[in-house]
């Protein structure tokens, strides 16, 4: 039973917010922008193209490839989510607090590392865009390599 409330507090808290950002960007509240809007809902989740259409497909196997960049676009202008670009790369987030990224060069798989600790030089503080990748291999990979 506490459970199920929680998850209905979760779904109304989750809906309130859809609903506000809808509102504030001036979007139609429709089915499609709500999905793609919820696999970006308060996480830190790296997802490319085609891991969305992958996901949404079991649900809402119409939604098309081409919408899903249209909305991804509209959320990434109105600074909901932002693009993760490194080499070869190309994934969208949760726009939270400024971070970097590290990227294993075996599996590809990406990381949230924090950089608050980073000071900026003077000479760049009226930088718009900071983006930091460290590359290397992840310790599973690592792991896997040392018993090959």
């Amino acid at each position: 039973m506490l459970m199920l409330d929680a998850m209905k507090i979760g779904e109304k808290t989750f809906e309130a917010s859809f609903e506000a950002f809808c509102q504030k960007a001036g979007f139609r509240r429709t089915i499609q922008r709500r999905i793609v809007y919820g696999l970006f809902y308060g996480g830190c989740k790296h997802l490319s193209v085609e891991d969305i259409m992958a996901i949404i497909s079991k649900k809402n196997p119409g939604l098309r490839e081409e919408s899903v960049y249209r909305i991804l676009g509209d959320l990434e202008r109105e600074g909901y989510i932002r693009k993760v670009e490194v080499p070869g790369i190309r994934k969208y987030e949760y726009a939270s607090e400024r971070h970097g990224h590290f990227l294993c060069s075996k599996c590809g798989k990406i990381w949230d590392v924090d950089i608050s600790s980073v000071s900026i030089p003077e000479v760049l503080a009226g930088a718009s865009d900071v983006n930091v990748t460290f590359n290397g291999i992840c310790p599973s990979c690592a792991q896997k390599k040392r018993k090959a």
